[in-house]
C-alpha cells in the first residue's frame, strides 16, 4: 500500500470514528425534553403493554400485569449508566410523594458482569433511595420492550396500554408528564 492509500483509509476510518461518536453521544446524553409520547389519537389501535417476567428484591418471580390496576412507570436502567444514575432522584421524588397512586417499576439489567447485585445493592444504599427494585437478569424485560439504549421509560395506564415512552433520562417534570398521561389513559 502507498503513502497517499494508508493516508485515505485512515481520514475515513478517523471520519467513521466521528461520526459513531456523534451517535453515541446523542444516544447517551442527559436529555430534559418531554418524553417521546406514543399517543392513543396517533395510533389505530391501543398499544397493550408486554407482559414478562422479572424478579423482585427478594428473587421472587413477578409479572409486569400483577401490577395493572394502577398507572404505572416502567424504567430500565443501570448502575454504570450516567443518565440513569442522574434521572434516579427524580424516580424517588415520585416514589416518595406518589408511591400508593402510581407503579414506580425500576427493572435494573443485572448481568451478573458489569452490573451486579453488589454493587446495586451499594448504589441503593449510597443514595438512600427506597423505590423498589426489579431485575432482568434474563434479557427477556428488556427484548420484550426492544431496549436498546438505557435508560427507557414507559408509561402505561391503569388497564394495561401503552401511552407513552421515553428514551434517556427524564427530568421530573418529563416524569411527571408521563404520569399523567398513564393516569388519563392517554
Amino acid at each position: 500500500m502507498n503513502k497517499k492509500t494508508k493516508l485515505l483509509l485512515g481520514i475515513v476510518a478517523f471520519a467513521a470514528l466521528i461520526v459513531l461518536a456523534v451517535f453515541a453521544y446523542n444516544g447517551l446524553r442527559n436529555t430534559t425534553d418531554a418524553p417521546d409520547l406514543i399517543h392513543e389519537e396517533e395510533a389505530d389501535d391501543r398499544i397493550r403493554a408486554v407482559d414478562f417476567i422479572m424478579l423482585d428484591q427478594d428473587d421472587n418471580e413477578v409479572q409486569l400485569s400483577d401490577f395493572f390496576g394502577k398507572p404505572i412507570v416502567l424504567n430500565f436502567w443501570t448502575t454504570w449508566c450516567p443518565s440513569c444514575v442522574i434521572e434516579s432522584p427524580y424516580f424517588e421524588l415520585i416514589y416518595q410523594e406518589m408511591g400508593d397512586e402510581v407503579h414506580i417499576i425500576k427493572v435494573n439489567l443485572l448481568d451478573g458482569q458489569r452490573e451486579t447485585r453488589s454493587r446495586v445493592d451499594t448504589f441503593m444504599a449510597d443514595n438512600s433511595y427506597t423505590f423498589p427494585l426489579y431485575f432482568d437478569t434474563t434479557g427477556e424485560a428488556a427484548g420484550a420492550y426492544g431496549v436498546r439504549t438505557i435508560p427507557f421509560s414507559v408509561f402505561i395506564d391503569a388497564d394495561g396500554y401503552v401511552v407513552g415512552m421515553a428514551q434517556g433520562a427524564l427530568d421530573e417534570a418529563g416524569l411527571r408528564r408521563g404520569i399523567d398521561l398513564a393516569r388519563d389513559g392517554a
